[in-house]
């Protein structure tokens, strides 16, 4: 407060507490007159008095402290001459008491009002008191980050929440997992500052990949299928999560489990997790799978059809006649000769003539007989 307008103010107030008391009374739009030649005698001496008002009360009249004994002196300095101003005042008709008695209301009326005015700064000036966040209040996001972070990673997204609200990070309790600001002013909008100060920072850890989120698993199990079929299938369950696991509040993906007998769903919450909202998604994405199975050939022929692709081709052996081995022996050789003649039926020959056989004579022509 500037000086000029508090040495009018505490003129205004002293000469309302001299009219209440029957001290004096004033003529007509004489108090505004008298009220500027009181402020003229209280500006040049407040800036030394308000340096060493304390908040503590003041004890006694003229005599009390105000901070040390110079000031004491001024101030009663100041109020001799505030009553003689009073009293010399045109805009003062009539005076109805004793000097003492007006130095006396004067005086209490700067007392009251420098003390009054003396705490205001000290509680203006005074470091406003530290402000707690508990982290496991604040959203599910921002309190399941602080929960998965490291430490340090922690403490310097409190660091930067901090600044953005023109505030410090005092402390931080890791065990209750509260941290400790002070603020640069007593605003009481502050707390709600920082609050969304440190969710914005720490959502910004999870976008950003340095903190993941906890999921929620779901498995569904899958028949036997050719390597050819899972192919084939992968894509189509890109589809299937595209149309069931894009909640924006729970997003959830999928992978091929062990040996690839099953399919893992993954669900991450931004939220407090939704058990009935995850079941109902991973069903929508069963049931669809469901669907993509009935198309493909039953595992048994997918299995024969596979077995059948990977079986070597046999080669037809051929019926050829028996062909002696070099290495058989004569002895074998005769053998298989003689079981070989053995099994032709037996031919009756004659010995062959070395003569040629002689020629058949040709038969007489029959002559007739000749009649007697």
């Amino acid at each position: 407060m500037a000086d000029n307008q508090l040495a009018r103010q505490l003129a205004h107030s002293a000469l309302d507490a001299l009219k209440k008391a029957g001290h004096i009374v004033l003529a007509p739009g004489g108090g505004e007159q008298t009220a500027r030649e009181m402020a003229q005698q209280l500006e040049p001496a407040l800036p030394r008095i308000l340096a060493k008002v304390v908040r503590s009360p003041i004890m006694g009249e003229v005599s009390s402290t105000f901070g040390d004994e110079a000031t004491d002196e001024l101030v009663e300095e100041l109020v001799e001459e505030l009553r003689e101003t009073v009293l010399d005042s045109d805009g003062v008709e009539d005076v109805f008491a004793e000097d003492r008695a007006i130095e006396r209301v004067i005086f209490l009326t700067l007392r009251d009002e420098l003390r009054l005015l003396g705490n205001r700064e000290a509680d203006d000036e005074a470091e406003p008191p530290p402000i707690s966040v508990r982290l496991d209040t604040l959203g599910y996001v921002a309190k399941a980050a602080a929960r998965e972070a490291e430490l340090p990673t922690l403490r310097d997204a409190l660091d930067r929440a901090a600044m953005a609200v023109q505030a410090e990070l005092d402390n931080f309790d890791a065990e209750a997992h509260t941290a400790f600001f002070r603020p640069g002013d007593s605003d009481p909008e502050k707390r709600i500052e920082i609050e969304a100060a440190i969710e914005e920072e720490l959502s910004d850890l999870v976008d950003l990949g340095v903190v993941e989120l906890p999921s929620e698993l779901r498995v569904v199990p899958l028949p036997a299928l050719a390597p050819e079929a899972r192919k084939g299938l992968s894509r189509r369950l890109d589809d299937l999560a595209a149309r069931h696991l894009a909640d924006p509040l729970c997003p959830g993906s999928w992978d091929w489990g062990a040996e690839k007998t099953t399919v893992v769903l993954s669900f991450t919450p931004l939220t407090a997790p939704n058990p009935a909202l995850i079941d109902s998604a991973a069903a929508a994405f069963g049931a669809g799978l469901a669907g993509l199975l009935a198309e493909l050939p039953s595992p048994p022929a997918a299995a024969a059809i596979e077995a059948a692709e990977s079986r070597p081709a046999r080669k037809v052996a051929t019926t050829k006649p028996p062909v002696a081995s070099k290495q058989d022996s004569d002895d074998a050789l005769a053998r298989r000769l003689l079981a070989a003649l053995e099994s032709e039926p037996a031919l009756k020959k004659k010995p062959a003539s070395k003569k040629k056989a002689a020629e058949p004579k040709a038969a007489a022509p029959k002559m007739p007989k000749k009649k007697a």
